[in-house]
């Protein structure tokens, strides 16, 4: 097939129709430059999930900005999960990534996740948006998971960036 014969691994993940959405957001009283400044790093979780995040690392040597980044968050509860950076954009201020492997192995056989930042011009605040798309064997169960843990994320980066 195609990844055997291009080496790209995580490609079918692409091919595969993605059905559920779920989408969370959240203003931070900061202006978008600085918000932003903390969260194009692909290593942010470490700094601003730190209740749940034992560590970011990239494990591939490239850039923390650099597309096709590969990071490795360890959660303080054991699990390890790799994403792939797939966007950073300065200009629309958004960062795509995907999951390309999970310890334990993953319920689900894509996750994208998209943080999208927007300007507040009434008073220079943030609004943050947190979206996850998740492949058609999602379960409502682990949707509902995902949603309750995007909320929880965007709640400690208001804490974290104060």
């Amino acid at each position: 097939g195609i990844n055997a014969e291009y080496g790209l691994d995580s490609l079918s993940k692409f091919f595969q129709i993605m059905s559920t959405r779920i989408s969370a957001s959240a203003v931070v009283s900061l202006p978008i430059d600085q918000v932003w400044a903390k969260l194009r790093d692909f290593s942010f979780p470490a700094k601003l999930l730190p209740s749940v995040i034992e560590s970011a690392t990239l494990e591939d040597g490239k850039a923390p900005t650099e597309v096709g980044a590969l990071r490795v968050l360890k959660w303080k509860t054991g699990e390890t999960r790799k994403h792939r950076l797939l966007e950073l954009s300065d200009y629309n201020r958004r960062i795509i990534y995907e999951l390309a492997e999970s310890d334990p192995p993953a319920e689900v056989s894509a996750v994208i996740t998209t943080i999208s930042l927007y300007r507040i011009t009434e008073n220079q605040s943030t609004l943050i948006e947190w979206a996850t798309d998740f492949s058609s064997d999602a379960t409502p169960a682990f949707v509902k998971f995902e949603y309750k843990a995007a909320q929880e994320n965007l709640e400690e980066i208001k804490k974290t960036l104060k």
